[in-house]
């Protein structure tokens, strides 16, 4: 009768040790996950903001290759924006024809203030291109960083 009762004090002793975790445990797995958050989300941030601006260059190289077509056929280069195909609601940029001219013309895309965009590193919230397909993000020097993906 006695080694029954030992037998049942084990298996009583194995049972409260898998209950669950201790507060402790848990607290210390919390503090993994929100230091690992903590190191990641910046970069997703960062990967985000370029991926956008990708697409803000995507559609002024667009829009060059409709200003190429456009000239071939005409004596000038498109004037306004929307009859280059650059789009007009784009929540994170705003874009724009500087200047057009028989040889020559100036595209733009600014990032929108009111977007998450304009946390963009400083030199690249305005992307500019030109019929040389010269690529800049200041209107005059080329700038391989900002158009470089």
């Amino acid at each position: 009768m006695n080694e029954l009762i030992i037998n049942v004090n084990r298996l009583d002793i194995g049972m409260n040790k898998l209950r669950g975790f201790t507060l402790v445990e848990l607290l210390i797995c919390l503090a993994i996950i929100a230091i690992l958050a903590g190191i990641a989300y910046p970069s997703y941030q960062n990967f985000v903001i370029a991926t956008r601006r990708g697409d803000a260059q995507s559609e002024l190289i667009k829009a060059q290759i409709e200003q190429s077509s456009y000239r071939i056929m005409h004596p000038i280069y498109i004037s306004t924006p929307s009859s280059a195909g650059l789009p007009s609601n784009n929540q994170y940029y705003t874009f724009s024809i500087v200047s057009s001219a028989a040889h020559t013309y100036v595209m733009k895309a600014v990032a929108n203030v009111n977007s998450s965009q304009n946390n963009d590193k400083t030199p690249c919230k305005t992307l500019f291109i030109n019929q040389n397909n010269v690529k800049t993000s200041d209107g005059s020097e080329d700038n391989a960083f900002c158009w470089h993906q």
